[in-house]
């Protein structure tokens, strides 16, 4: 594998030299030359490096003279915010003690690129000791050269420059040799799932895991919800978290989780193949998740605090408008009683993993958190219409039958897999005070999709009208 490597430098003796250091340091390296703090961030923003070599004072633009270490110090920085994972070598001749404190303040140890031993991922070197620079550079160089002795099997999948680094020092770090990569469907988080197969020397399985990989925040994010709320639930149905990377991939962080053998369809491949399999796989998962709302008081809440938790106030009277849902701002303004507890919050079909029996492994907890108790499986009934499901064809739900959603049996008629819906209700009816909970939630999702580029408008504005269709048989 190549190392990339960014070098922010305006002094030309020093650039022949890191030239030459960087040639000469026994492996495939691409470096990257910029003299000033302006290119420093645009390369930054749009490219990725395993390792930025970053000289304190430098002018603001090319052709300017306003040295300074202010600027190598915003470079440094602005490394730290869009690619927190790269490691830097800060190589300067500016006088240090001042300012040089801080920065090494914001240096971790860590395992970067899983060779056994933890490195600093910010370093200092002043330029009078660039003799030193070759062996920090070269083990850079050697430590992503050495990444390519994992082979990854990527079955079609087109994976970034982070997500391979991710998924390489994963399985290096469990010392696998070969990784076979396949999907898992996404849903509208950015955030990227992936299921990979980690195979030993002797072609054996030694790990089925799940990879959500994404950007940092959102990744330690995720690693917090799981943290404060996952762990309350009967571990057979939540996989075992296996590790966070936050280093090594850029911008890019990747949230490991051990996957349990034999979960390999997902709920909505599973309602495409055996609707009643499915129908048992919702009910698996009712009790997977019921740790979060048994023994929860109800509340007296307005739609528009439940609808707040997925969409803001400034989104919702945006799509009010931009829809013509000329009665939704009345609607929210309404109290219902709720059971408010902890919820998956993005429940779709392809965060649910269904073994051959009908037992489930829920995954992908960036959504996790507080929210009224119906929302789970009213999301996981909706997003069989809205999202990427096989059952789904182009004969239902039909726009009349949505406007039917309010009356189950008549939105069922032509329904591909009615034990499925009819499983999702039942499992909202058990956790719901009434059916102004079960209105509040549905409305809640509806709008959350309604505001993504990629759904089907005609189809959500049609579910809007027969979710407003529960209130008046409340």
């Amino acid at each position: 594998m190549t190392a990339h490597i960014l070098v922010v430098e305006d002094d030309e003796e020093y650039i022949t030299e890191l030239q030459r250091i960087i040639a000469e340091s026994g492996g495939p390296a691409i470096p990257t030359f910029v003299t000033n703090r302006d290119d420093a961030v645009a390369k930054l923003e749009r490219g990725f490096f395993d390792l930025a070599i970053l000289d304190l004072k430098i002018p603001t633009a090319a052709g300017t003279t306003d040295l300074d270490p202010e600027h190598g110090k915003y470079v440094f920085h602005h490394v730290r915010n869009v690619s927190p994972g790269t490691k830097i070598l800060v190589l300067t001749g500016s006088p240090s003690d001042d300012f040089i404190a801080p920065l090494l303040a914001q240096k971790h140890d860590a395992d970067i690129w899983s060779e056994g031993a933890k490195v600093d991922t910010v370093e200092f070197l002043k330029k009078i000791q660039i003799d030193q620079a070759p062996e920090r550079i070269s083990r850079v160089v050697s430590a992503i050269q050495a990444l390519s002795d994992i082979e990854l099997q990527t079955n079609g999948l087109n994976l970034s420059t982070g997500e391979d680094r991710l998924v390489r020092i994963f399985a290096k770090h469990f010392k696998a040799l070969t990784c076979s990569v396949h999907p898992i469907g996404a849903g509208k988080s950015g955030a990227r799932p992936l299921r990979l197969q980690m195979f030993d020397q002797t072609g054996a399985l030694i790990r089925e895991v799940v990879a959500k990989l994404g950007e940092l925040p959102k990744m330690q994010d995720e690693d917090a919800r799981y943290d404060e709320h996952v762990v309350l639930l009967d571990g057979a149905a939540t996989p075992r978290k296996m590790k966070l990377l936050e280093f090594g991939a850029g911008a890019m962080a990747g949230l490991f989780y051990q996957l349990a053998s034999g979960h390999d369809a997902s709920m909505f491949k599973t309602m495409a193949e055996e609707d009643a399999l499915a129908a048992k796989a919702v009910a698996a998962t009712a009790d997977a998740l019921a740790g979060w709302s048994n023994g929860r008081n109800q509340e007296r809440r307005s739609i528009a605090s439940i609808r707040a938790q997925w969409v803001s106030d400034e989104w919702a009277a945006k799509l009010h408008a931009d829809y013509g849902l000329t009665w939704a701002a009345e609607f929210e303004r309404r109290q219902i009683q709720t059971r408010w507890c902890c919820v998956h919050g993005d429940l779709h079909g392809e965060n649910i993993l269904v073994s051959p029996q009908g037992g489930v492994l829920v995954i992908d907890y960036g959504d996790v958190g507080f929210g009224s108790a119906a929302y789970d499986p009213i999301t996981l009934e909706l997003s069989a219409v809205l999202q990427d499901n096989p059952t789904r064809g182009p004969d239902w739900p039909t726009a009349d039958a949505c406007r039917q959603w309010h009356d189950l049996e008549a939105y069922l008629v032509g329904c591909p897999m009615p034990e499925f819906i009819r499983a999702c209700r039942a499992w909202s009816e058990k956790l719901m005070v009434g059916r102004r909970e079960l209105a509040a939630c549905a409305y809640s999702y509806l709008l959350r999709q309604l505001k993504y580029r990629d759904t089907d408008k005609d189809r959500i504005l049609a579910l809007l009208e027969g979710v407003h269709g529960c209130w008046g048989d409340s």
